[in-house]
């Protein structure tokens, strides 16, 4: 499994990084949120959920 952020329409407002510094990184030079993991580790997947349904915006995906 992995997390996915839709960039082009994510509102930047932060709340990801915030509750989930282990799975999201704001990237200032870029004006995006990066995803930390290629592949999300077993024991992070609980928590990759909890995001996906915690984004203000709807722009976090999880993919199989």
């Amino acid at each position: 499994m992995r997390l996915e952020i839709n960039n082009k329409y994510c509102i930047r407002c932060g709340l990801c990084e915030d509750l989930y510094p282990d799975l999201f990184k704001r990237n200032f030079e870029e004006h995006c949120m990066d995803v930390l993991h290629d592949e999300l580790p077993a024991e992070l997947e609980e928590r990759a959920k909890q995001a996906v349904a915690d984004c203000a915006v709807a722009m976090i995906k999880l993919v199989k």
